[in-house]
């Protein structure tokens, strides 16, 4: 569905993105952009999203370049970052026209509208004005007004920002609905919570650069001069390090009350192994607790690498 072979964005004389190469197939599923400010992230969607031309390279979205291409943006959802509402306008009037700028009209018109509404679960306060509305509300009818048209992809910059607990959560359901319906879905955060708990597939972008992609456990996997970091508690804690100990691929241990910390070099071969040494009675464990297969370590890594 999408690939970029190379493609860059410079602003003059500052290179928004640097030469990036990487392939999305079609299908549904939700892709995090994730990097902190000034990562690239806007850069990559305004290129998917044809608002600018790459300025090196190649990007195709459905197959074609996007940038000018009213086939491949009519095939587009697009939620950017922040909402500049006209306060006094209403939110069903504001699908109306935004419905007809995209090609809709009459009964098909009024139709993709509560359709749309029903979606984010709006129907019964898309009369209200947006001066009216709060963040949450205002940031479901932007949802509503890029899904007016069915589109395959829909792509969205930092949704999550100014919005409280409750709102996030009911965003994220919405989210996973439309992916399981088979929509594609790219979507942009600085916060790694929210792509962690929401996204299958993750791009990591830092200054410009891609620097890794895949899910958590994946990008992790390419990290290996980082040793994975095992928490196993027992009750005899010293008897799990001296079992360690004898393994090849220990790099550092240190015990804390009730547990041994391991730093492992290869887990590929050691997990099997310690399960081995459970099963066999060898081992008395009772948790096994990885403590930096997860995204902000893998993130925190990766940014100490290339920084």
């Amino acid at each position: 569905m999408i690939s970029l072979n190379r493609a860059s964005l410079r602003y003059g004389q500052i290179l928004g993105l640097s030469p990036t190469t990487f392939e999305l197939p079609a299908g549904g599923g939700i892709t995090g952009l994730l990097g902190p400010n000034g990562a690239g992230k806007s850069s990559l969607i305004q290129l998917l999203s044809g608002l600018l031309p790459c300025s090196s390279g190649d990007v195709r979205v459905l197959g074609e370049e996007p940038y000018r291409n009213p086939a491949i943006l009519a095939r587009i959802g697009l939620v950017p970052e922040g909402d500049r509402f006209p306060s006094g306008l209403k939110g069903r009037g504001w699908l109306r026209m935004m419905g007809e700028l995209s090609g809709l009209e009459g009964p098909a018109l009024e139709a993709a509208i509560e359709k749309a509404l029903g979606i984010v679960g709006m129907e019964t306060r898309a009369h209200l004005r947006f001066n009216q509305m709060s963040k949450g509300m205002r940031q479901r009818i932007r949802l509503a007004q890029a899904l007016l048209h069915d589109p395959e992809l829909l792509i969205l910059d930092e949704p999550f920002n100014g919005l409280d607990p409750e709102a996030r959560i009911l965003l994220m359901e919405m989210l996973r609905k439309l992916a399981d319906g088979g929509v594609k879905i790219i979507v942009s955060s600085h916060i790694l919570g929210e792509i962690a708990q929401l996204t299958d597939r993750i791009l990591l972008l830092f200054r410009g650069r891609l620097l890794a992609e895949g899910n958590v456990a994946e990008i992790r996997e390419l990290l290996d001069r980082h040793p994975v970091e095992l928490r196993l508690s027992a009750e005899d804690a010293r008897a799990v390090a001296r079992w360690a100990v004898d393994q090849g691929e220990l790099v550092g241990l240190r015990l804390e009350e009730g547990s041994a910390i391991l730093a492992v070099r290869n887990p590929r071969t050691f997990l099997p192994r310690m399960q081995e040494a459970v099963v066999a009675g060898k081992l008395p464990l009772t948790a096994l607790d990885p403590l930096d297969l997860n995204l902000d370590a893998v993130f925190q890594y990766l940014t100490k690498d290339h920084a």
